[in-house]
């Protein structure tokens, strides 16, 4: 009986079969979209097209703290190579004016100086506008890329026939950036022990031509201020035949609230000589 019952408990083979043909003509499904070993089935990766706005650019923005962090580590070169910078492209005695440019490589100096007290004499080769110059890491802004500057960059790129950088080169950027950053620094105190240049003083005349190139467009110097002189208070007594009329402050005298027992002082007294009248 048992054999019997389990006989007629069992499934059809027919319908097993049916069942497995339609399992292999049906698709394969994937649950977990990261699975690349399926064939035919993988994501495909995002397109490679150019930054477009400045919150995608600001991703590959090096402030000058940033580019001190970077200097005591070995891969410094590589890692800067293809950043941008907000550089101020005046001296020190003229308003500063700020361009975004491109890090094209490094460049050693005659002189020494100080980046946030750490002895340095490389520079940054920088491109902006049609110019290729070499500036201090000092002269490097740490503030973020402001609207007017981007699209002067981006009008730049046009005129000047440059590819701006594209998103796979923000994403590999930012991978550069953080394995140096989590390399090993070189001590400060090691630095400053083995640093030979001389420093120099901070030079107030003008960046480019502190390094013998002439400024292709006209200096936009402050004007001299000029204190503006007292202004004159109005003549107490002008002469008659003017037209000027000084105003009459009035001022409200306040009265002295009387004392209620002079006041019946004086009635009784009254009162006291009307009697004596009578009488």
């Amino acid at each position: 009986m048992s054999g019997h019952r389990s006989r007629h408990g069992r499934r059809p083979a027919a319908e097993i079969v049916r069942e497995l043909r339609n399992l292999r003509s049906s698709p394969l499904r994937i649950d977990d979209e990261n699975e690349a070993w399926a064939e035919g089935y993988e994501k495909p990766p995002p397109p490679d097209l150019p930054v477009t706005s400045r919150d995608q650019l600001e991703q590959l923005r090096l402030s000058r703290h940033r580019i001190g962090l970077l200097l005591i580590r070995p891969a410094f070169e590589q890692a800067v190579t293809g950043c941008f910078v907000r550089v101020n492209v005046n001296g020190q005695e003229e308003l500063p004016d700020h361009r975004i440019a491109e890090v094209l490589g490094i460049c050693e100096l005659d002189f020494g100086y100080k980046v946030e007290q750490i002895p340095t004499n490389v520079a940054l080769r920088l491109r902006y506008e049609d110019l290729v110059m070499q500036h201090e890491i000092n002269d490097v802004s740490n503030l973020a890329f402001t609207q007017d500057e981007f699209e002067l960059w981006r009008d730049n790129c046009v005129n000047q026939a440059l590819s701006p950088p594209t998103t796979h080169m923000v994403t590999r950027k930012k991978v550069e950036l953080y394995n140096a950053l989590q390399s090993e620094a070189k001590p400060l105190s090691l630095i400053q022990r083995t640093f030979s240049f001389a420093l120099r003083p901070p030079q107030k005349s003008g960046i480019m031509e502190r390094h013998g190139a002439v400024y292709p467009w006209r200096l936009k110097h402050p004007l001299p201020f000029v204190p503006q002189p007292p202004v004159m208070p109005p003549p107490k007594n002008p002469p008659r035949g003017l037209t000027y009329r000084p105003k009459l402050e009035t001022v409200a005298e306040e009265e002295e609230p009387e004392d209620i027992g002079t006041g019946t002082a004086k009635i009784l007294t009254i009162g006291t000589t009307f009697n004596d009248l009578l009488s």
